[in-house]
């Protein structure tokens, strides 16, 4: 009897300190979107440090999730969850004090790290401490551990906005640090894992070097093009070893088969790949767009931080009804019928709100905000499921893991790709030599830095000025619109590769 509840406990505790985990990092990205501005007004830099602000958490992050979870085969889940959360700590109070943008952006480095340590585990955790529950028990504790990141995604622009608006950015990091030492206090305390067998092959640490490097020099050669410098040789052989290290990543994984840290066998289950394209594609349209609209709306229409938070609420909250709609409604329609519904939605919010001009307030963008939260809301609950649904049992970890690494390089490819758009329609529109013709002695920084202060440094040129209002619209239509051809593809995509399960009623299978 009290084996039981010992063992009972243990499962609610490791569900706990999973959830607050999955909270505390879901909030690191939306929350640092609505800080962009005021990050940029700081350190007086420019877009492409902003982005990767973002993206050196995301980047580092997606790269690591699969040796983070292979290393916790080897070493104990128990163990790398501990590390992990210590590290994103540490790298949280550093962001916190940093003092300049460089020391921050490393700092998002280290904090993706840790939080790839983390997530990277707390599954595999999750399910050991249900190992011989019914299957409905490890499920309500799956779906808590994902409550903890949805509660934070939804919440987070709204937090963000209050702790700007009332404190300042730095709080957004310092946050963490009572919560990643409750997380590290309760797991020393409340969970024990398993012993596990570990795997009698080698750890891919070439591969996991490989697929960084690629990830880590196509994005900088984006960033670094999009910023204004044009330094084309370095763009150049930053590609290139991008490139080549992502041709010796593939052939190398391709030669490990079944030990490699990406079985790319598993790429050749249709339904796998449609689930696989809707969870780089959905944060590519949410997380992707998020820190360009917010940039709008703080930059040009010169919203508060609180402000802008609420704003962004509207599409939290979408999410969350439609999530809460998406598990009944699939009981009725097909899956992959809901999740090309969903991206169709996407697509029409997207197109609805391309119409933006210098006089929109921020109603125009509503749509798009509803739309984007109600697709997003009706695909994401099913992803995870279909990723692992498909493959053999005794690939279900690393299908999950292949699943959650799309997610982050989802947002980072986003955040990359509609900087880059963002910047070329910049340029065009305002080029240099207009800037120093109207006395404007720091052209890039003009082109770059869009919050409000700075934005103000066209006042004394107010024909100018409105061209760059017209230049950012112009730009923001043009994401949306590009956004929109890419969800329907998407949602066409997911509609032909998705494959009804054997098992599925033979009346539901007919209505596709």
């Amino acid at each position: 009897m009290s084996e039981d509840r010992s063992r009972v406990q243990n499962r609610k505790w490791t569900t706990l300190v999973a959830a607050l985990s999955a909270a505390i990092m879901t909030l690191d990205i939306t929350v640092v979107n609505i800080a962009l501005p005021k990050i940029g007004e700081d350190f007086l830099t420019n877009l492409a440090h902003l982005q990767w602000v973002i993206n050196g958490y995301t980047l580092s992050f997606a790269a690591l999730l699969l040796l983070a979870g292979a290393m916790s085969d080897r070493f104990g889940r128990r163990h790398i969850f501990l590390y992990g959360n210590g590290l994103f700590l540490l790298a949280s109070l550093v962001c916190a004090l940093a003092p300049s943008i460089n020391i921050l952006i490393i700092a998002r480095i280290v904090q993706g790290t840790g939080g790839a340590m983390v997530l990277g585990t707390a599954l595999a955790l999750i399910a050991s401490a249900c190992e011989g529950e019914p299957p409905q028990v490890r499920a309500s504790a799956v779906g808590l551990f994902a409550a903890g990141g949805a509660i934070s995604a939804a919440s987070g622009p709204l937090v963000g906005g209050v702790l700007i608006e009332w404190a300042s950015w730095p709080w957004l990091f310092a946050i963490n640090i009572p919560v990643g030492l409750l997380i590290i206090f309760l797991t020393l305390r409340f969970v024990v894992e398993k012993p596990v067998s570990p795997p009698r092959y080698p750890l891919d640490l070439a591969g996991s070097f490989l697929i960084t490097l690629s990830l880590f020099s196509m994005n900088y050669a984006a960033l670094t093009f999009s910023s204004g410098a044009y330094v084309l040789a370095e763009v150049q052989f930053t590609l290139v070893v991008g490139f080549i290290s992502a041709a010796l990543f593939i052939w190398l994984e391709g030669r490990r088969g079944e030990r490699a840290l990406l079985n790319l066998g598993l790429f050749g289950i249709p339904t796998f790949i449609g689930a696989i394209l809707l969870s780089f594609a959905g944060r590519i349209f949410s997380f992707g767009l998020l820190p360009f609209i917010t940039l709008w709306l703080s930059g040009i229409l010169h919203y508060s931080a609180w402000h802008t938070g609420l704003i962004l609420l509207c599409q939290s909250v979408a999410m969350v009804i439609a999530a809460g709609l998406s598990s009944p409604l699939s009981r009725r329609i097909s899956v992959r019928v809901l999740l090309a519904a969903g991206m169709f939605i996407v697509a029409a919010g997207l197109a609805i709100s391309s119409h933006v001009t210098t006089d929109s307030d921020w109603e125009v963008i509503l749509p798009l905000l509803l739309m984007l939260g109600a697709g997003a809301g009706l695909t994401m609950p099913h992803l995870m499921d279909l990723a692992v649904s498909v493959v053999p049992p005794h690939q279900a970890g690393v299908a999950s893991g292949t699943a959650n690494t799309f997610f982050p390089l989802g947002t980072a490819v986003g955040i990359a790709f509609f900087g880059l758009i963002l910047s070329h329609v910049l340029h065009q529109a305002l080029p240099y030599s207009l800037l120093n013709a109207s006395g404007i002695s720091q052209p890039a920084s003009t082109l770059q830095e869009v919050s409000s202060a700075q934005f103000g440094a066209l006042q004394s040129a107010p024909a100018l000025q409105l061209q760059a209002k017209q230049a950012w619209v112009d730009a923001l239509n043009l994401l949306f619109r590009l956004a929109a051809m890419a969800s329907i593809l998407a949602g066409l995509a997911a509609f032909w590769l998705i494959r009804p399960p054997p098992h599925q009623p033979e009346q539901i299978q007919e209505t596709v």
